[in-house]
């Protein structure tokens, strides 16, 4: 999403809106268009040609109705030369991969838009569905410090894309030969239902079904741990990882956690539970071995360094 926001600077793209659909939603279109170039180059190498450089994907999905190719090759290098003058990104950064925080409400948001001119210019803004809800809008200084690195224009290598053969058309729905209302009765007597056989009395409240008033099931409803939990687990951790003796498993960092309550330092609801602190362990203990091996890297290269200094 932060991605996104740049795209006009970058690009001259305006994004009007993004909406993401329930699963199938946006199947048969997606399919359709990927089914026609599989096809293509299926009947093209039926037809006793090969499929050898780009050339041949070109001339197998030339006649492909406003289809255009190219060669894209992605730069795996994260920062080019003028980057790193620019935003002084030191070694240390360049090596180590970018943490992106997540939106708390991010899975409850199905509709985005990125305003580029008014006051919500820079803005990411987000609704529950289309015209429906309230906007969540996430200022360019909130979605800064989602991001460790700061966001770079990738610098890919892109080929000059082809020109389609033929135009893509879609044919306009002839709203004339649609009459204005549809019978659906049989018995076409023309007359309607009873409106007071309807429960006007619903039991459910205005937009019980959204994903944003759900009150089970939500991803990242959970509650959060305090700074001084995780304070405790990383001091648990590091002595356990100093002394193999001390090595303590989730459950001993539960009971261990139990003993600060009793004494009064925590409240028993900010405890977290066994499976809990369990993926806190295996989170954590990557993320230590990453910095620990950056750290080495660093000092190596340092050692490296000194020792060819010229005198």
């Amino acid at each position: 999403m932060a991605i996104v926001a740049h795209w006009n600077e970058w690009y001259q793209i305006e994004v009007r809106d993004w909406q993401f659909l329930e699963l199938g939603e946006a199947k048969t279109t997606i399919d359709s268009h990927h089914a026609a170039i599989s096809h293509s180059i299926k009947r093209y190498i039926r037809i006793g040609y090969d499929i050898r450089d780009g050339e041949n994907i070109v001339e197998a999905a030339k006649y492909l109705a406003g289809t255009s190719l190219a060669n894209l090759e992605p730069n795996r290098s994260q920062f080019e030369p003028e980057d790193k003058k620019i935003y002084n990104i030191s070694k240390k950064e360049q090596n180590s991969k970018p943490n992106v925080k997540t939106i708390k409400v991010i899975s409850n948001l199905f509709y985005w838009k990125w305003p580029i001119s008014g006051e919500m210019t820079g803005y990411v803004c987000a609704q529950s569905l289309p015209h429906f809800g309230p906007w969540n809008n996430f200022s360019p200084a909130a979605i800064a410090k989602l991001c460790t690195k700061p966001i770079i224009r990738p610098h890919p290598k892109i080929s000059e894309q082809t020109e389609p053969e033929l135009t893509w058309t879609i044919p306009l729905l002839d709203t004339t030969s649609i009459p204005e209302f549809m019978d659906n009765n049989n018995n076409g007597d023309g007359e309607l239902e009873d409106v007071s056989s309807v429960d006007m009395n619903f039991q459910f409240p205005m937009g019980w079904a959204l994903k944003s008033n759900q009150k089970v099931g939500g991803k990242g409803k959970g509650k959060r741990m305090t700074k001084q939990v995780k304070e405790l687990l990383k001091s648990f951790f590091l002595n356990g990882n100093l002394n193999q003796k001390d090595k303590m498993s989730a459950k001993d960092m539960y009971n261990e956690l139990l003993t600060f309550v009793e004494s009064g330092e925590l409240k028993a609801e900010n405890i977290p539970k066994i499976k809990k602190i369990q993926n806190w362990i295996s989170a954590y203990a990557r993320t230590f071995k990453e910095k620990a091996t950056e750290n080495m890297l660093e000092i190596a290269e340092n050692i490296w360094s000194e020792s060819y200094v010229l005198p």
